[in-house]
């Protein structure tokens, strides 16, 4: 079966034989780019239907502007993990891909296997390896009937100036400012090239900050705010596929005479696209490496929106039945975390409660004041700068069994965060994530513990208890905002 799918890789090869360039006549040049996949290979059969359909017509280059893992348990844990989806990607034909922040959820050495398993070049500019690990180029120059695009790549570098994610996932790893980067190196690579593609995982905001600043560039290709967009700002061509290739972006670029003599740029929504059915096959194989993923742990009575999924995972790691008893009141997780966006009424499978935490996530137990909760709330939600924003900053980040309110300035910042708590400590859970990123490093020794309690041993757990009477979501979300009076 492994054979049948140097299937798109020959098609392409047919496609420069039998289309060829010509540079007597207008030739046809269709990128396509995709971002933020994590790991979606049910929607890669409509990736490679889109990719054969554009080589019929013309040249093809793939690229991806990052994360491609983290999000389902086939690919995050796999044998080897990550490498399933690069394989796919190696099927269909990608040309080029950037870095992006969760590429580095499982450290060094699983990141320098992905790259090592891929048959496209990984360029970022913008991130530096040390102790072995491998620093990816800049930026990389593919030519095509003539043509030289040049393909620079950039992750994000937050207010702590490095991409988002737990600090032990970027070990052995260095960062330089993202735009800053982004902007030099597309000026450096202008000169070399007829035309520079920005992959960037930067997100939106930070895309729209370089455009405003004329970086050498005709286009970037973004990712990481899983925004939906299609645009031009100040003379360069801004795009967005949302997330797990429910979009991706056609450049048509038109050639004639080894120049570039038109582009057009279309948005595909994929759900109108026919699955390829041999890479529908290559993706059953990669499911059934693993069949006890698709146990049936419980059924939904209802369906659950992305707060009943939160209020979910909120809810496991409050019934846990932690060592010596430990009971908490309060139990806080980030919303980011939370990678399922529903659960739908019916069966719910093994698969899905761990692809809700692909991060291997465990919990902190211990003792904080309402004083203390208070600050780290407000700190994260004010978070970044007008200039420079966090991507998950000015929004309850934080949920929790805990009601409280943001009190939000007219400036947009919050003034305080109200709950209904007495003055004492009050015992607690969260995961790791938020223990060491956000709470003060002095409350996390003296305040709180590590338990060896995985976040996915705790909703396992935790579903388990519905197996015989359905599990029933709660789809509210306890958190809410009010403006200064």
């Amino acid at each position: 079966m492994r054979k049948e799918l140097i299937f798109l890789t020959s098609l392409l090869l047919i496609s420069l034989l039998g289309y060829g360039c010509n540079n007597t006549k207008e030739q046809h040049i269709y990128i396509i780019t995709t971002n933020d996949i994590h790991a979606s290979i049910d929607a890669m059969p409509k990736l490679a239907t889109i990719v054969a359909e554009c080589s019929e017509r013309g040249e093809v280059i793939v690229v991806d502007s990052g994360d491609r893992v983290s999000g389902n348990a086939y690919v995050d844990d796999a044998e080897e993990p990550g490498v399933p989806i690069i394989e796919l990607m190696n099927d269909i034909g990608y040309s080029v891909a950037t870095l992006g922040n969760h590429e580095f959820d499982k450290g060094s050495e699983v990141l320098d296997r992905m790259i090592s398993s891929a048959s496209f070049p990984i360029v970022c500019a913008n991130v530096t390896a040390t102790n072995g690990a491998t620093t990816p180029p800049p930026y990389t120059i593919l030519e095509v009937c003539g043509v030289e695009f040049g393909f620079v790549g950039v992750v994000d570098t937050d207010s702590n100036g490095r991409p988002l994610g737990g600090e032990r996932a970027y070990t052995n790893y260095s960062f330089s400012p993202d735009i800053e980067a982004a902007y030099e190196v597309c000026a450096k690579v202008s000169q070399e090239c007829d035309m520079v593609i920005l992959l960037s995982h930067m997100g939106l905001d930070r895309d729209k900050q370089l455009a405003t600043l004329a970086p050498k560039c005709a286009w970037i290709a973004g990712g990481h705010s899983h925004d939906l967009v299609n645009e031009n700002l100040n003379s360069v061509h801004i795009s967005q596929n949302n997330k797990n290739l429910r979009y991706v972006t056609v450049a048509d670029v038109t050639v004639k005479g080894r120049e570039i003599i038109d582009i057009k740029y279309e948005q595909i929504n994929t759900a109108d696209i026919s699955p390829n059915e041999a890479m529908q096959r290559r993706v059953a194989e990669i499911k059934s490496l693993d069949p006890g993923l698709n146990e049936v742990v419980a059924q939904a009575i209802e369906s659950a929106t992305k707060e009943g999924v939160s209020n979910f995972t909120i809810a496991a790691l409050a019934n846990y039945p932690y060592e010596d008893g430990f009971k908490p009141e309060i139990t806080l997780y980030h919303y980011g975390g939370i990678r399922l966006d529903s659960f739908n009424k019916g069966d719910i499978k093994r698969v899905e409660i761990l692809n809700n935490d692909p991060f291997m996530s465990y919990i902190y137990t211990g003792e904080m004041t309402p004083a203390q909760l208070r600050d780290f709330i407000l700190r994260k939600y004010n978070s970044g700068t007008p200039e420079k924003p966090d991507k998950e900053s000015h929004y309850a980040y934080f949920r929790s069994d805990m009601p409280y309110t943001i009190i939000v300035g007219e400036d947009g910042d919050a003034t305080d965060i109200v709950f209904n708590l007495e003055e004492r400590p009050y015992r607690i859970a969260m995961c790791n994530y938020i223990a060491e990123n956000y709470i003060d490093s002095n409350i996390v020794a003296t305040q709180l513990q590590p338990t060896n309690v995985s976040v996915r041993e705790a909703m396992l757990h935790y579903i388990s208890s519905f197996k015989e009477s359905g599990f029933t979501p709660d789809n509210k979300c306890y958190q809410q905002e009010e403006k200064a009076k």
